[in-house]
């Protein structure tokens, strides 16, 4: 078996190397899905949330209908 370093140290082939995503970079796509899709079905009290945020922000977006959509806008998502 070949050499092992110690968890946190990276092994000598990749010293100087990038792999991978930077440290502290995230994917926020997930959530952005959730919140377009309340904002979509608002108006639909038989909605299927496809999640547990879709369904928090289902229920916001169906008692503040206008201030989803300034958020969003706000945020470049429509």
């Amino acid at each position: 078996m070949g050499y092992r370093p110690p968890k946190g140290v990276r092994p000598p082939q990749l010293e100087g190397k990038r792999s991978g995503r930077p440290k502290g970079v995230r994917n926020h796509a997930k959530a952005w899905a959730d919140v377009l899709w309340a904002y979509r079905h608002r108006d639909r009290e038989d909605a299927t949330p496809p999640s547990a945020g879709a369904r928090l922000w289902h229920f916001f977006a169906s008692i503040y209908p206008d201030e989803i959509e300034s958020f969003l806008e706000d945020a470049g998502q429509l």
